[in-house]
């Protein structure tokens, strides 16, 4: 299995080799499907930080990540102002289904892209601040419930520490937050500015665990995940107007330590944050290794309006443990693998915690169907049963399909917004036309407006609303 330090380490090389002063990946390759049975582990499946056989493995995370790096001269943007919703703001007209009108995903060249999904226009386009001689690795975005409140998370290394084979081992980023505001219709539509969090050290490939982020709903608090002194995992709970530490849940237990060739069975991906239940809970989500290309799939929940700090086992009440990656591969099972690209979660939870969406490809090996569905967020072995087809695109592989991926679900998880992209014939570029962003249920894709091109100009993996 490939660790975490071992997918950034391949992907800081491919950005050495881009020579990390101009030149740009400007899309990932398309998703494309090798024979064989439909239960096979060398498939890959669907979302964030999938595990694919190892080739492929490598050539996704060195991809994906080379997207996210770059380098910008000198910051552009004021300095701290405390995040929080402004209360005089009218709420924007949603979108079908309930979707928020506004989102932000990542641009292209370190930049944020903030649009509205109701009309199709861009409304701004915000460069992320980096100094001269540092790299920046985009790691994700958050959004508060006002529809006009957003949150970036960023890790940037010096430059310089990042040449050479194995680099990334002795090198040590920082991971920092910034907070984005959108004004539609004023002469600043959108606002970035750093938020008063402090920035935290990352050594080497530990910025996978370190930096998955989760606004609150009320956008005054910022979940974040970081490492312990010795490897394991901690979730800290800020003040975003302030900065101050609210709330402190670690573990070294090895399963959720990073991933290593001495720890084999720690963490597998990136831990994924969701604020649920009014934001009087925190639902942390993990994906550890297990035995023959397995992995275990966790949901934890942390009440926040309990002790400042705690143990993260002891405190975390166990929702969701979803053994997943083992042949053979039933609906759950590839829904609940790990996800391959950066910046969102694996599954994305309802914000009253009752459930949550995903995609799984399934079906015959040459040509399989893609589904975007929804469970119901509950232990026990009676849920495998219990999918919700929202959607589905069958024989991706006659029709290209590529990218694809879950992005937002509605409060009570009654409908999804799913993505995905046909990519032109011999190509590695998307078709002309090619992306599909809509709203999902009850077997209804109902389209989201985006600008002719979007997904040659913004992470389509990454839009949050």
């Amino acid at each position: 299995m490939t660790s975490v330090e071992d997918r950034v380490h391949a992907a800081m090389s491919a950005a050495a080799d881009a020579n990390l002063a101009g030149r740009e990946i400007r899309s990932a390759p398309p998703l494309r499907l090798p024979p064989g049975p439909a239960d096979d582990r060398r498939w890959p499946a669907p979302r964030r930080w999938i595990h694919w056989a190892a080739p492929l493995a490598a050539a996704a995370a060195v991809i994906a990540l080379a997207i996210s790096t770059v380098l910008v001269k000198g910051a552009q943007n004021d300095g701290a102002v405390p995040l929080r919703p402004t209360a005089s703001a009218s709420p924007a007209i949603p979108g079908p289904g309930g979707v928020p009108r506004y989102y932000v995903a990542e641009g292209k060249a370190n930049h944020i892209v903030a649009g509205d999904s109701v009309t199709g226009k861009i409304l701004a386009n915000l460069a992320l601040p980096v100094r001269k001689g540092f790299t920046s690795f985009f790691m994700g975005i958050t959004a508060a419930d006002d529809d006009r409140t957003f949150a970036v998370a960023v890790v940037t290394y010096p430059t310089a520490s990042l040449q050479g084979t194995n680099a990334l081992e002795k090198a040590t980023g920082t991971a920092s937050w910034y907070g984005i505001r959108l004004a539609p219709g004023s002469a600043t539509p959108a606002r970035l500015t750093p938020l008063p969090v402090k920035p935290q050290t990352v050594p080497g490939g530990q910025a996978l665990m370190a930096v998955s982020a989760a606004l609150s709903r009320s956008g005054q608090e910022l979940a974040v995940t970081t490492v312990t002194a010795s490897g394991g995992l901690a979730v800290q709970v800020f003040s975003a107007a302030t900065g101050r530490l609210l709330h402190d849940w670690s573990t070294n237990d090895p399963s959720l330590s990073e991933s290593t060739k001495d720890n084999p069975r720690g963490l597998s991906a990136q831990p994924s944050l969701t604020w649920i239940a009014g934001d009087r809970v925190l639902a942390v989500e993990t994906i550890s290794a297990a035995p023959k290309w397995a992995y275990t799939d966790t949901v934890r929940e942390l009440n926040v309006a309990g002790p400042s700090s705690g143990d993260l086992l002891a405190d975390g009440k166990v929702v969701w443990n979803v053994g997943t990656g083992a042949s053979p591969q039933a609906l759950l099972r590839a829904c609940a693998k790990p996800p391959d690209a950066l910046g969102a979660p694996y599954h994305l939870i309802s914000a009253d915690g009752t459930a949550f969406g995903c995609t799984a490809v399934t079906g015959p090996g040459t040509d399989p169907n893609l589904s975007f569905l929804t469970y119901p967020l509950t232990t026990g072995t009676a849920v495998a049963g219990k999918a919700r087809i929202d959607y589905q695109v069958t024989q991706m592989a006659k029709k290209g399909v590529s990218t694809l991926q879950v992005l937002w679900i509605s409060p009570s998880g009654d409908a999804i917004v799913g993505a995905w992209t046909i990519y032109a014939k011999g190509t590695l570029e998307d078709a002309p036309n090619g992306l599909h962003i809509g709203v999902m249920n009850d077997g209804k894709f109902t389209a989201l407006r985006f600008p002719p091109g979007f997904d040659q100009e913004a992470g389509v993996t990454t839009i949050t609303w």
